[in-house]
This record gives structure tokens, C-alpha cells and sequence, in this order.
């Protein structure tokens, strides 16, 4: 009997998806415990349903909270927090390969290939530079941050705070989590200080643009240097891989557009920019439009916003920013795919291209799946919500939850209000927000190569529309 038994058993077996998900629930469930100890907290901790909340917020760098984490944590809850964002910013897996190396630890090639599809990789050649570029590009990037963040909080906390949270805020910013040490307010009292204006948004951008996209800037202006001995930008931008050139598009319209159409629906309104000078409206209005679509800090109340800047925030929100970068939502490149897919169905094209490249198939159908999932996942849990909160402002609740989803932070004074299950709502768009681009495409790619490897059946046509 035991023989059989001990045959029967099965080793439990994670594919490389469940692997990466598994590694922010980790997190996630580490960081709520941490965050529970009373020795994290400043006063009683709060209950393991607001711990989780945060510690998954963390994780997920979106900075939704539902109290003041300043007021309720110590400088050790606080470091745990800042752990947490970097770890989740960057990802977990990308610190475990860096210390394997460190430690000159043979690396399995089954981990390889986990590491690999967490960075949306095809091969494994690439891997050890892009690691190698995302923690020195971080590096650099944060302490740049928080060397200017400094001047801005050093004259108000003295030099010893003043640093540290230089340093808080500037990983917070890089890893567009959107946190910080503030209070209730965040940024809305300094709307219109240069530093701020500046620093976030340059944080901001810079986490969100994509690791991949900097490596390819970056071995495209060597091999521009080396080749000619005059530097053309028009040569430059034309050498770009696809990819790179799609990120780059994608940004600066969804910036250029969102500062456009916040500053124009709030310009009379005089409880968010409507008091504001002219140049004061246009930075606060950029200040928005690079944070809104991931980052989550805020310089005017999202809840005093005209309804239809909400409404449009949602969009930006779904959209997120870059692929591989710390940014959230279904990515600025998987829209663009899209866009590009409807334009070759309204013309009757049967392929796509762009940037005289042709488009696999196959990627516009993980595209158009990961939108469809996402939207989907969004509008259920607006109907939940609705639900189950009824006091709350449906277009608030929307607002929410596009939030959530895009692991962005914004709130109408929604979060707060949310009830235990209103709150489990939250963690789980988070959670799906955070982990969704990359592990639906990983699981759509398997899906299509055992669809080519099975029973191909007869064509058939059927009537739509």
C-alpha cells in the first residue's frame, strides 16, 4: 500500500507563469505580515485586511492606501514599504538572478527561462546585459532623483530626513508606486513648486519607458557614434528597433494629449487648476497627464475633478505605461497594436505593419486578448463595487477601480470608504494589474503553440456584426 502510495505521488510542478505570480503573492504576504508587527507601527497596528492592502499596493506599485501611511507607520514599517516597492518595481525574480550571479551560483537553465518570460524576453542571450542595465540604470536614475528631491525636502525636515525621504520619494517615483510620506495631501500643496514639477514626472517617465527600450537606445547611439562622424537624429530614431519606436510614440502622444485635455475640461475650475497662472495650469496639467496613466501622485484633489476629466483619466489609466518597465496597466505598445489592428480591418488589409514591418499575428492576439481580459476584469468589479458599496459615487467607483487595475493610486476619496470586501476587490486588481501583461502573454503564447501542434480542423465561416 505505501509502495504504491510513494508511486502515485506527483512532484508539483509551476510553470514559469505561475512561478513569476507566485513571486509577488510572496511578497505580498511577507510585506503584510512585516507590516503588521507592532514594532512597524506607530500606534495599534491596523487589521491584516489594511496591511495586506498596503503590502500589495507596495508590491504592485500603485499607492492606493486607506489611511495615511505616515501617520500609521514608523521609520521601520516605512523602510519595509521602501523595500517592498523597489522589489515589486523591479521585480523579485530580477533581484534573485542578480544575487545567484553574485554568489556564483550555477543558475538552472529552467530558472533562466523564467527570468527571461518575467522580462518578456525570447531568448536567453540578452538576459545577464538587460539585468545588468536595469540595476544600473536604476541606480543612477534614483540617486539622481534624490539628490534633486533633497534640495526640496532638506530646507523643510533638516539634512538627515531631508535625504531619506529624497531617497523614499525617488524610488516611490522611479517605481511609479505613487507613495509618499507627505500626509493626506501628497503633493497638492507644492501644485506649483519647480522641483516637483520637474523631479516626479522625470521619475515617472523614466521607470515607465521600458528597460528595453533604454538598452535599445542606448546600443543604437554606440553603433550611431562608431559608425558616422556626425550624429544624425533622424538616422538615429530611423535605426530603433519596432518596439522602441512604438514605446516612444505611444508616450509622448498619451503626454502630449493628456496635458491637452486635462488643462482644457479643468481650466475654469477653480478647485483644481482654475486659480492657477497660465504656465502654473500647463505644468500642473503635464504633472497629471505623466502621472495619471501609472505613478499615482497627485498635485489637485482627484475628487474636486469635472466628470468627464475622470472619465477620460479611466482610459489613461487602463493604458498604463511601457512594456518590461515599472509602470502598470495593459501597456502603451499592446494599444498601440490594437489601434494598428482596427486601422488594417477598416481598410480590408489582411496584414499589418508599421515602421515597414510586418506584425505577427499571433502578437496581435495576445494584444487584443490582454485588453479584452482586462476590460472584462474592470467592468465586473465596477458592477461588484456598485454593488456592494451603494453609498459611493458610481463614476468615483470607476475611477477606482481603472486605478486599481492600472496600478495607478488615484483616488476620489474612494479607498478610505471601501468596506472588507470593497477592499478585497482592490487587492485583487492590483494583484491581476501588476502581474496581467506579462502572465497573459506568456499563457496566450502557450495556447497558440498547442493549437499549431494539435488537430487543425476544417475552415468555416460564421456571420458578425
Amino acid at each position: 500500500m505505501d509502495n504504491q502510495l510513494i508511486r502515485h505521488k506527483r512532484k508539483i510542478h509551476l510553470s514559469a507563469t505561475q512561478k513569476i505570480a507566485l513571486s509577488f503573492a510572496m511578497m505580498i504576504f511577507v510585506g503584510s505580515i512585516l507590516l503588521s508587527l507592532p514594532i512597524a507601527n506607530k500606534t495599534v497596528p491596523r487589521t491584516y485586511i489594511d496591511n495586506l492592502f498596503i503590502a500589495t499596493s507596495c508590491v504592485c506599485v500603485t499607492g492606493l492606501t486607506p489611511f495615511t501611511v505616515v501617520d500609521q507607520y514608523n521609520l521601520f514599517g516605512q523602510l519595509i514599504m521602501m523595500v517592498l516597492i523597489q522589489f515589486g518595481g523591479l521585480g523579485f525574480l530580477s533581484f534573485l538572478y542578480l544575487f545567484l550571479n553574485a554568489a556564483r551560483r550555477t543558475i538552472k537553465l529552467q530558472t533562466k527561462l523564467v527570468f527571461t518570460e518575467a522580462l518578456n524576453q525570447d531568448s536567453l542571450s540578452n538576459l545577464p546585459r538587460l539585468l545588468k542595465t536595469i540595476f544600473y540604470y536604476t541606480a543612477f536614475i534614483e540617486s539622481f532623483g534624490m539628490i534633486v528631491l533633497s534640495f526640496f525636502f532638506v530646507p523643510k525636515y533638516g539634512f538627515v530626513k531631508g535625504i531619506y525621504y529624497g531617497l523614499w520619494h525617488s524610488i516611490s517615483g522611479f517605481c511609479n508606486a505613487g507613495f509618499d510620506l507627505i500626509g493626506g495631501n501628497s503633493f497638492i500643496d507644492y501644485a506649483t513648486h519647480p522641483i516637483i514639477n520637474f523631479i516626479i514626472p522625470f521619475l515617472i517617465i523614466t521607470g515607465g519607458i521600458g528597460f528595453i527600450v533604454i538598452l535599445d537606445m542606448y546600443d543604437k547611439f554606440k553603433k550611431e557614434k562608431s559608425r558616422h562622424d556626425d550624429f544624425h537624429l533622424k538616422r538615429y530614431i530611423k535605426s530603433l528597433a519596432v518596439h522602441s519606436k512604438l514605446a516612444l510614440s505611444m508616450t509622448a502622444i498619451l503626454l502630449a494629449s493628456g496635458t491637452i485635455l486635462f488643462i482644457a475640461l479643468e481650466f475654469n475650475n477653480v478647485k483644481t487648476i482654475g486659480a492657477l497662472s497660465i504656465p502654473n495650469k500647463l505644468a500642473v496639467s503635464f504633472f497629471q497627464s505623466v502621472t495619471t496613466r501609472t505613478a499615482g501622485f497627485a498635485t489637485v484633489s482627484m475628487f474636486n475633478l469635472n466628470r468627464i476629466t475622470k472619465t477620460v483619466m479611466c482610459i489613461f489609466m487602463f493604458i498604463g505605461g511601457s512594456p518590461a518597465s515599472t509602470a502598470g496597466g495593459v501597456k502603451t505598445v499592446t494599444i498601440a497594436l490594437v489601434i494598428l489592428m482596427l486601422k488594417s480591418v477598416f481598410k480590408g488589409q489582411e496584414e499589418t505593419s508599421v515602421f515597414r514591418r510586418r506584425i505577427k499575428k499571433r502578437i496581435f492576439l495576445k494584444a487584443f486578448s490582454i485588453v479584452s481580459i482586462g476590460l472584462i476584469l474592470c467592468l465586473i468589479s465596477i458592477m461588484i463595487l456598485v454593488a456592494i458599496e451603494p453609498k459611493l459615487d458610481v463614476l468615483n467607483i470607476m475611477l477606482e477601480v481603472f486605478s486599481a487595475f492600472g496600478t495607478v493610486g488615484l483616488s476620489a476619496d474612494v479607498t478610505p470608504a471601501l468596506n472588507f470586501f470593497g477592499k478585497v476587490i482592490d487587492i485583487i486588481l492590483m494583484y491581476a494589474g501588476r502581474i496581467g501583461p506579462v502572465t497573459l502573454m506568456i499563457l496566450f503564447t502557450r495556447q497558440a503553440h498547442i493549437k499549431e501542434k494539435g488537430i487543425r480542423y476544417p475552415d468555416e465561416d460564421v456571420i458578425v456584426g
